[in-house]
């Protein structure tokens, strides 16, 4: 009798964990009805459902071919309601469990857009694992388009392009044409973008392009500014937005570059972007001088303009216009030769290159160190300040 009644204990655990497992299956069909039916609400619910009856499944009989397809269904359904922080475990046990299921292609897209969503890296392998299974062209192309985008959001610009060779879609052009343009590789960047040009795309991040252009290749930032910018559907607020972008980009290492493009604002057009780009051409006329008198002239009228109600930016001009104020009176107070003059002009030069942004300015600083007190320990110091400077 006890032995019956063991073996009937066991056979009804047997039948209660196979029709956990047989509902979750049903649920998953009738949730996946709903959703093509536009029934949201509906779905959701069954999902949820699908969760239940699946966990019950796996934890009555967590081992084997039956087991990994519960934590399957399970991490499937949380995916599908958004619950990425419970599918991705789920997913995962799944797949270390079992290979070579009728479900392991869906369950790899669940994941990588589950680790994806996450913002892990881990996202990538898991495409790439998709690519080497799959035999169907469509997700293939699906694979390699997430992997390679997954790729250019953490940086890794070789390998985004290796994924992305030979994808034609337009996202894949854009990626390639990121990854091209962070490697310095403007040319085939604006290759890749030739398209959406032709076609006045203003749904494209040209901000980004435009920057990544300006750190690279003057040049090719200001034609692709220039094709841009002529979009006939493009706002003004817009186009004055991508002309200032492109100057703040430039404007450590191009000033030049910086201030021709701020001159491309149009004053009377108003909005932030042209009072940004006011208030950045003021900052221009005291980063770009490269002695005192130049300085002087600019760090005078700007110290004259009343600020107080130029918004945005303004505190920050009205400190440069100070730390020029201050560069000038403390040099020409210092005589050549003068004792602990070395030391001080020194501070100005990193003063100048620091605090003010004027790098060129700094250098003339540092050499005014090695010409007026030449026998200083601090001339040294300002030689080896001074190259990367000029």
């Amino acid at each position: 009798m006890k032995r019956l009644i063991l073996a009937g204990t066991g056979l009804l655990v047997a039948c209660s964990w196979s029709n956990s497992l047989y509902q979750a299956r049903l649920l998953s069909k009738n949730a996946i009805s709903a959703e093509r039916d536009k029934q949201p609400g509906q779905a959701r619910l069954l999902w949820g459902q699908v969760i239940d009856k699946a966990q019950v499944a796996y934890t009555r009989a967590p081992g084997g071919a039956r087991g990994a397809e519960a934590l399957w269904l399970a991490g499937h359904a949380a995916a599908r309601t958004g619950d990425c922080l419970r599918a991705v475990p789920a997913l995962q046990g799944a797949l270390s469990l079992a290979t070579h299921q009728p479900w392991e292609q869906a369950l790899l897209l669940d994941l990588g857009a589950c680790d994806e969503t996450l913002g892990s890296a881990a996202a990538a392998p898991v495409y790439a694992m998709l690519v080497a299974l799959t035999t169907d062209p469509a997700i293939r192309h699906q694979a390699r388009t997430r992997q390679g985008h997954v790729l250019v959001l953490h940086e890794d610009w070789d390998l985004a392009l290796a994924a992305l060779a030979g994808e034609d879609s337009p996202s894949a052009r854009l990626d390639r044409a990121t990854a091209f343009a962070q490697l310095g590789r403007t040319d085939e960047a604006l290759a890749e973008l030739s398209p959406a040009l032709a076609a006045a795309d203003t749904s494209v991040p040209w901000t980004g392009y435009v920057e990544t252009f300006a750190v690279h290749n003057s040049a090719a930032a200001d034609a692709l500014l220039d094709r841009v910018i002529a979009f006939p559907t493009l706002s003004a607020a817009r186009r004055s937005g991508l002309i200032l972008a492109a100057a703040q980009a430039a404007l450590v290492f191009d000033p030049a570059a910086a201030d021709r493009r701020l001159r491309r604002l149009d004053p009377r057009s108003g909005g932030v972007a042209a009072n940004a780009g006011r208030l950045l051409q003021l900052q221009l006329r005291l980063t770009r001088p490269t002695s005192p008198s130049e300085l002087r002239g600019p760090a005078d009228s700007i110290a004259a303009i009343d600020l107080s109600d130029a918004g945005f930016g303004a505190r920050r001009v009205s400190e440069l216009a100070r730390f020029a104020t201050l560069l000038l009176s403390m040099n020409d107070s210092i005589a050549a030769g003068a004792p602990r003059g070395d030391m001080t002009v020194f501070a100005l030069g990193e003063l100048a290159r620091d605090s003010l942004g004027a790098p060129r300015l700094g250098g003339w600083f540092f050499a005014r160190v090695e010409r007026d007190w030449p026998q200083s320990p601090y001339a040294a110091k300002a030689i080896l300040a001074r190259v990367p400077l000029q």
